[in-house]
């Protein structure tokens, strides 16, 4: 490689790269997460249904899982300085196009191109990760980048409310767009070129990966899956709650500051114990915990919203940190690339498959009860394909 670890041996140089890390994560994701605060705004302007504006999060979803074990190659082949390149640039692309689009189909349509830059978020970062960092130092770092995600649904969730209200949610889209394109000459300035030798490619890229990669992928599925039912959260409180868009927005953005603390925490924590299955675990049923929570606010109130929001922040959302530190640390760099896109794979396609049945179950039952059971019968099942795993860390 052309970059050693060394090249990040410093407090202020790792500061740097964890903050072009965690907004590469942010704008990676959020032009999915965007749909969900702005769903009350799009059922208006385009009188569709709940499921049509999950169809627009599966369409950018699904994009996403498909690419993510291609894009996980390429990386490796490529190097992380590039895929970040494009992440910037394809996230920049997804937010003007569904700012500009005129009509439903357009919208579905315009979701399209924000997926290539979410399906190259993760292979991208953890590249950088497993190159950059040496062990004992990529955990905090995994933690900071992952809580890219939650900084940017806090803060979308907070801001984006208010701005279209304000100037209307176009006008506030095509800002965002303005705002990620401003990040790649820093890029290009500030991180090395990562590129291997060509020679060295195939070798570092072959050979088996561990039945871990598998089983995390089958989490990942079960984890997005039933994570993706706080797409309707801003709707829950709105409809079932009574509470306002602001409101609605507020609870999404709990969610996240609560995640951008719990995914460093929970990286830490894991790395520091050496084991991934036992923090997945206890994250999987912290989400039943706090989905029981979200059910119970439709008896006592709007409150309890809040200690739900916060108590998913904390272990479901927060899951991802964990998940792909064990990517890094099973698959080691060579190979990071790889076996992040086929975790993602799995984690993606969860996501795109709850939206619209989430959203499908309240249009016609006309309650939220249901998607909060089923969102507790998945995390229930994910610590299942994690027992293999602990007997063998038990082994190790």
């Amino acid at each position: 490689m052309s970059v050693e670890p060394a090249a990040y041996d410093t407090t202020r140089s790792r500061v740097v790269l964890g903050s072009l890390l965690l907004i590469a994560m942010g704008v990676a994701t959020y032009p999915a997460a965007v749909l969900g605060v702005l769903a009350t705004f799009l059922i208006d302007d385009f009188d569709i249904s709940r499921a049509e504006v999950g169809l627009i999060v599966t369409a950018n979803i699904a994009v996403s899982a498909s690419l993510s074990p291609l894009t996980g190659r390429i990386t490796d082949r490529v190097g992380g300085k590039r895929a970040l390149v494009f992440i910037f640039v394809a996230g920049a692309t997804g937010f003007l196009a569904l700012a500009l689009s005129p009509v439903y189909l357009v919208l579905l349509l315009a979701a399209i191109p924000a997926g290539f830059g979410q399906a190259a978020g993760n292979p991208a970062t953890n590249k950088l990760i497993a190159l950059h960092l040496p062990p004992g130092r990529q955990g905090v770092m995994m933690g900071v980048k992952q809580s890219g995600v939650q900084a940017a649904i806090f803060l979308g969730g907070v801001l984006v409310p208010v701005g279209a209200e304000s100037i209307g949610w176009r006008a506030t889209l095509i800002i965002l767009a303005a705002l990620t394109t401003a990040v790649v000459p820093v890029v290009l300035r500030v991180v090395p070129v990562d590129r291997p030798a060509a020679g060295t490619v195939a070798e570092r890229a072959r050979g088996k990966l561990s039945p871990a990669i598998r089983e995390m992928a089958i989490y990942g599925f079960l984890l997005g899956f039933g994570g993706s039912v706080t797409f309707l959260l801003p709707l829950f409180v709105e409809e079932a709650l009574g509470g306002t868009p602001t409101l609605g927005g507020l609870a999404i953005g709990l969610v996240g500051l609560a995640a951008f603390f719990g995914r460093i925490g929970w990286a830490r924590h894991a790395e520091q114990a050496g084991r991934f299955s036992g923090s997945l675990g206890a994250i999987a049923l912290g989400g039943v915990a706090a989905t029981l929570t979200f059910l119970l606010a439709q008896v006592v109130g709007l409150w309890a919203v809040w200690i739900a929001a916060v108590l998913f922040g904390f272990s479901v959302s927060s899951w991802n940190s964990v998940g792909m530190l064990g990517v890094i640390t099973v698959a080691g760099p060579g190979r990071a690339g790889r076996a992040s896109g086929i975790v993602l794979l799995g984690f993606l396609a969860g996501l795109a498959v709850g939206p619209p049945l989430y959203g499908w179950t309240v249009d016609t039952t006309g309650v939220y009860t249901w998607m909060w059971w089923i969102a507790i019968a998945a995390f229930v099942l994910a610590v299942l394909p994690l027992r293999a795993w602990a007997r063998r860390e038990a082994m190790a």
